[in-house]
């Protein structure tokens, strides 16, 4: 063979072995080509995922230093939360009334133009607005704590004609210093052995009940709780209270700066009860909410004194039994009942009476009077929106001479809340109070529109 024919074999065989390889090298390349096309898919994706990621990002700083920017700080460097609630109520009555915008219990009264009429009375008000702010720390002493107050606008409550332009009231007021097994609390804050409320959202400035089995008023106090046993979610707990004593009720004579009965009498009101608890975040429930589980069963005794002549000193004092339990499906019961004498300054005791006035001489006091009082609730809450809740309060007043002898309020209310924060209560009560002279009837209805901020 020839060199030339040679090189020319040689050439075929070469191109005959690069036209086999072609296709295998083509297809790697292919592969590579598309193994690095995923990749960069990939990565595009995840460069576009960090973007965006640190796009929120940098939102979120904003709104947390706005938010801090815009929070109330106190002196000693506490974030203070503040809360309100916006309402204003419609409210409309027929017959004689203890306060036509909140009664409490029914008066003798006729219509203008006399015969067998009653009086109608139709207003708004939004006295009943609300304004509170709440505070915590840790590791204060050992212990948690925590400090809230509440206003509304419902001061000079007792005026015959309310004022136009609503001035504000210091309603609670309260530090807790929370340890396990201890809790102390310094402020103002319903009495110990009646430190529960219906529900109710036309009731707010004077609560549901009042002179009919409810004793509410907020008063100046020590109390201190401890817990003595516990057993699963069961807890016993023995509580005791130094007040302010109050008798809502001055000497006879004395100018509008006297001292009250109470205070006359130079001594603290002392309270004491023990409650049984199922359930172990019953304190952290709002008061105002239908408890879905749990229950605090509580017995309680009440003692103060009045000074109404400087040689004469009237104990008071009061029995009471509270329940506030969950029944399931949405369905709470809640309740108070006592039995005590010279209680009207615990918030309405006796139908709003200490001593008798019937037949007494001018200048002189009455015999204390005894009452035996309370009230019962049952709310269901069966859709998130809407509650619902019906109860009734009495209270009878036995000694001589007392004006009012009994007193019966019933109630129904509704509250829907069809967006958060907006709210749309209506509240049916009907009143029925028995005098020396007779039986008077009313009856009451509210319609309250609000938004909780």
């Amino acid at each position: 063979m020839t060199t030339a024919s040679r090189a020319v074999w040689i050439s075929r065989l070469v191109v005959l072995a690069l036209s086999g390889a072609w296709p295998s090298v083509t297809s790697a390349q292919q592969r590579d080509s598309t193994a690095h096309d995923r990749w960069q898919r990939t990565l595009d994706s995840l460069a576009a995922r960090l973007a965006r990621t640190d796009s929120a990002l940098t939102l979120l700083q904003q709104q947390v230093a706005t938010e801090a920017a815009s929070g109330v700080r106190l002196r000693s460097r506490l974030q203070l939360d503040l809360s309100a609630r916006l309402v204003v109520h419609a409210s409309g009555t027929r017959g004689g009334v203890s306060a036509a915008e909140i009664p409490v219990f029914a008066t003798p009264a006729r219509a203008a133009g006399g015969g067998n009429a009653r009086p109608q009375v139709f207003g708004m008000s939004m006295r009943q607005a609300l304004l509170g702010g709440s505070a915590s720390m840790d590791s204060v002493a050992g212990a948690t704590l925590l400090a809230d107050f509440e206003l509304d606008f419902f001061a000079r409550a007792l005026d015959a004609s309310p004022p136009l332009f609503p001035e504000p009231r210091l309603r609670t007021a309260r530090v807790f210093l929370v340890w396990p097994r201890t809790e102390v609390l310094l402020g103002m804050e319903t009495p110990l052995i009646a430190d529960l409320n219906p529900v109710s959202t036309a009731g707010v400035a004077i609560p549901l009940f009042a002179a009919a089995g409810n004793l509410w008023n907020w008063l100046p106090q020590l109390r201190v709780t401890r817990t003595l046993a516990t057993r699963g979610e069961w807890a016993m707990a023995a509580q005791g209270a130094v007040l302010s004593p109050n008798a809502s009720e001055r000497p006879l004579g004395a100018t509008s700066g006297g001292a009250d009965l109470g205070q006359a009498s130079g001594r603290p009101a002392l309270q004491s009860r023990v409650r049984l608890r199922h359930g172990t975040d019953l304190d952290e429930r709002a008061a105002q909410a239908v408890w879905t589980s749990g229950m605090e069963i509580g017995v309680g005794a009440h003692a103060a004194w009045l000074r109404t002549a400087p040689a004469n000193t009237l104990r008071s004092w009061a029995i009471a039994a509270d329940v506030h339990a969950a029944l399931g499906h949405g369905v709470e019961v809640r309740g108070e009942a006592y039995r005590g004498a010279l209680v009207r300054g615990l918030g309405g005791g006796g139908i709003g009476q200490n001593f008798g006035t019937l037949g007494v001489p001018a200048g002189g006091t009455g015999p204390p009077l005894t009452g035996t009082a309370g009230w019962l609730q049952l709310n269901g809450q069966w859709h998130p929106s809407l509650v619902h809740g019906m109860g009734c309060g009495t209270d009878r007043v036995h000694g001589a001479g007392a004006d009012r002898r009994r007193n019966g309020v019933c109630a129904l209310h509704t509250t829907w809340r069809p967006a958060m924060p907006l709210f749309v209560s209506l509240e049916y009560r009907r009143l029925r109070t028995r005098y020396a002279d007779g039986l008077w009837r009313a009856q009451h209805w509210n319609l309250a529109f609000g938004v909780d901020l």
